[in-house]
């Protein structure tokens, strides 16, 4: 039976519905769900099979969403359900990270030159002879060891359900106010790695997930892949990682000596003041 009415909405969806323009396709406490909805959420399938399961699944979810909230609602008192002053300060996060972002995006300061990415190359090993290298995909978000977003961004950083909402929810998240790399398609060298992250790729049977504290800061590491390549040292690759990562110090700079200036100069206007604490 379920089978047929999840065929009935995916064919619904696919060729539309003549008798109704928007009809519902499922109902829990008071609550509809429509199919302009359900359309806005149907990714593409090649196959009718896994459109099927996605709509089931769907379905299922958004059925036992409302009936957990409904009993959430029925089960808390008022001052349990108030989370007023959380939402705000999400808010308020949510706008400095947006405005961050905008600033960096902008910064002319945020290149990184010929000079330097010779620099940093020659300071790891110039030479061009072959040689095995540890490479590494990963994820990783560095931040504050007393981040008041620390939880919510581990929950995020290590749900492995549904990978790609969680990763743009931590994209909105993270802006620019702290460190991190989300992006799973790219290889890099180890031993760049191992210059910003406090963790040493080489040790034999390395976990995959890593939440690490060190000098004041948490690290929350995920290991995608590992693999051992042949590679010249200072070749094209060795560029193109050396200036993401080059290219990333100066982002995380920029944004730390912007706060610092715009604090200041706010105190020096008088527009923030810090008064003597007396207990």
């Amino acid at each position: 039976m379920r089978k047929l009415i999840a065929f009935f909405l995916v064919s619904v969806c696919l060729v539309g519905c003549e008798q109704a323009e928007d009809p519902m396709v499922a109902e829990a406490f008071h609550q509809k769900l429509y199919l302009s909805e359900l359309k806005a959420q149907l990714p593409y399938f090649s196959s009718k099979e896994d459109s099927l399961l996605f709509t089931e699944q769907y379905v299922d979810k958004w059925i036992l969403h409302q009936t957990m909230l409904a009993q959430a609602k029925r089960n808390l008192t008022q001052k349990e359900q108030n989370f007023s002053a959380q939402i705000m300060q999400y808010k308020e996060q949510l706008l400095i990270n947006a405005y961050l972002q905008k600033l960096s995006n902008k910064s002319a300061q945020l290149t990184v030159s010929q000079s330097e990415l010779a620099d940093f190359l020659n300071e790891t090993k110039p030479e061009q002879v072959p040689e095995y290298r540890n490479m590494v995909k990963l994820n990783y978000i560095k931040l504050s060891e007393r981040s008041k977003l620390y939880k919510q961004i581990r929950d995020l950083f290590f749900d492995e359900k549904d990978r790609v909402k969680a990763l743009n929810k931590l994209e909105l998240l993270c802006a620019d106010t702290i460190e991190y790399y989300l992006d799973g398609e790219h290889w890099f060298f180890a031993d760049y790695i191992e210059k910003d992250l406090p963790l040493v790729f080489s040790t034999e049977n390395i976990k995959d997930k890593h939440d690490i504290v060190h000098d004041g800061y948490r690290y929350l590491i995920m290991i995608l892949d590992q693999k051992q390549q042949l590679q010249p040292r200072n070749a094209q690759e060795d560029r193109k990682m050396a200036h993401a990562l080059l290219l990333q110090e100066k982002k995380v700079a920029f944004v730390s000596n912007y706060q610092d200036s715009i604090v200041q100069k706010a105190k020096s206007e008088k527009r923030a003041v810090r008064y003597p604490i007396g207990f």
